[in-house]
């Protein structure tokens, strides 16, 4: 008999949010009474944030489940009943309170808001879901050219292009073949694939785009860079993670086609508009194309999170930024704390990995590159060093992703598609939680390069 873990999953919910009500009322009083440490606010500003977006993440999950009955039927409540994303939301209420508290105290010269950047990722999610019903028969095609796990590699390879919209259709071209004892494993594959594959350009992976501007302008990343240090080891990881899929899933159960359409305007809009932000995103050109396909996107689309999650991705990723903004000197603080000053560079590299991915595992994996970004550059590394351990935090957000649901946007289309609970989630996920072998082995042969 199966368990029912929705109760256990509320009770959680229930405990982050409420905790993170707690935090916030206490960040509250200290800006009421003038208390201006950056240190303590910079904690405070963390912890709200965490335990916000995770209480209410997995009470997206029990919604999403139509739990508790009561809540649909509400003449009142029942609009609420459909409105997914609220870990997402929780993180930009969050950001708009840390907004007016750096307004108000007169903090915002240092801050730089990623608009452009919020823009592409919205605008490109959006196109990538307007495209998804086109892409899925090409998947179909290719399998018969390359077979399942070529298809379902080279698909989860391209969140690097759709963001979370590959994690949707990826999975709708799996679920029908997968029996219901291995749903868990295909699910955790595809996550941890899409995850580290995500990272092979910058403009729809958030650990990546949240930083990519300061990379560029303080260290004179390119896409080239970002490719060879990061994305390789995408590439090679996410075919890796994805090889046993092969094995779990049946024959294709739809119907042949004697002709595949593999172009449609749906995806020549998102390649006109991937090219363009990879071209030139902070143009003011691209930011309102951005801008239009994102309104496109609410008109077209039929169910809340086609229609408006790339917007509210967006705005997350604003808010992210000024929630990093907030808590940067209080990270900063601990992590110069904790490490020895003369540790050698390769070993800090491994560490920033770990720490980076673990604090994916519990937070948003956008908000833990940001974090300990910022905190690199004020360690005061350079050249080749400082490629070095920018690219192992970036992995480690990556990477990080796949542990819990609401560690990555992607991870909440598979877990309900494939109709896995929290609790089910992290059970499989540590089972294939040996591979982080793999990014560290390339994290060392990085440092040999590279130094």
């Amino acid at each position: 008999m199966e368990i029912d873990n929705r109760p256990i999953l509320l009770k959680e919910a229930l405990i982050e949010s409420w905790f993170g009500l707690g935090f916030f009322a206490i960040f509250a009083m200290l800006w009421i009474f003038g208390v201006d440490n950056p240190l303590i606010i910079g904690a405070l500003a963390i912890i709200i944030a965490v335990l916000f977006m995770n209480g209410l993440a997995k009470t997206d999950l029990l919604f999403a489940n139509k739990y508790p009955n009561w809540w649909k039927e509400n003449k009142f409540f029942n609009l609420l009943h459909h409105i997914q994303g609220e870990g997402e939301l929780a993180g930009v209420l969050v950001g708009v309170v840390l907004l007016v508290y750096i307004y108000a105290h007169c903090h915002q010269d240092s801050l730089h808001l990623p608009i452009y950047a919020a823009f592409a990722l919205s605008g490109i999610m959006a196109a990538a879901n307007i495209a998804t019903k086109s892409i899925i028969p090409i998947m179909n095609a290719m399998e018969k050219v390359i077979g399942v796990w070529g298809a379902t590699w080279i698909g989860a390879m391209l969140s690097t292009l759709t963001g979370a919209a590959s994690s949707v259709f990826v999975s709708q071209y799996l679920i029908d073949r997968v029996k219901d004892e291995d749903k868990n494993e295909v699910a955790l594959r595809l996550s941890a694939g899409i995850g580290l594959g995500n990272g092979i350009l910058p403009f729809v992976a958030p650990p990546v785009l949240i930083v990519w501007a300061t990379l560029q302008e303080k260290i004179g990343w390119g896409l080239g860079d970002l490719f060879l240090m990061v994305g390789v080891i995408g590439i090679i990881y996410s075919g890796f993670i994805t090889y046993n899929i092969k094995n779990l899933v049946g024959e294709v159960t739809v119907k042949s086609e004697s002709k595949t359409k593999f172009f449609s305007k749906e995806l020549a809009i998102l390649a006109i508009l991937v090219v363009g932000n990879i071209l030139a995103y902070t143009s003011i050109e691209m930011l309102i194309l951005n801008g239009v396909i994102s309104l496109l996107g609410v008109y077209l689309m039929d169910d809340f999170n086609s229609r408006y999650q790339p917007i509210i991705l967006g705005f997350l990723l604003v808010a992210l930024e000024i929630i990093g903004h907030v808590g940067e000197p209080f990270v900063n603080f601990a992590v110069n704390s904790i490490l020895p000053k003369d540790m050698p560079v390769l070993a800090l590299g491994i560490i920033l990995f770990f720490i980076t991915a673990w604090t994916s595992h519990v937070a948003d994996n956008a908000l833990a590159s940001r974090i300990l970004i910022g905190v690199l550059f004020s360690m005061g590394y350079v050249g080749s060093q400082m490629d070095f351990l920018v690219s192992a935090v970036l992995i480690g957000a990556l990477f990080g992703g796949f542990l819990l649901i609401p560690a990555n946007i992607p991870n909440f289309p598979i877990a309900r598609i494939f109709s896995i609970d929290s609790g089910a989630w992290l059970k499989s996920a540590l089972k294939i939680y040996w591979t982080t072998v793999i990014p560290v082995v390339w994290i060392i042969a990085l440092y040999f390069v590279l130094i």
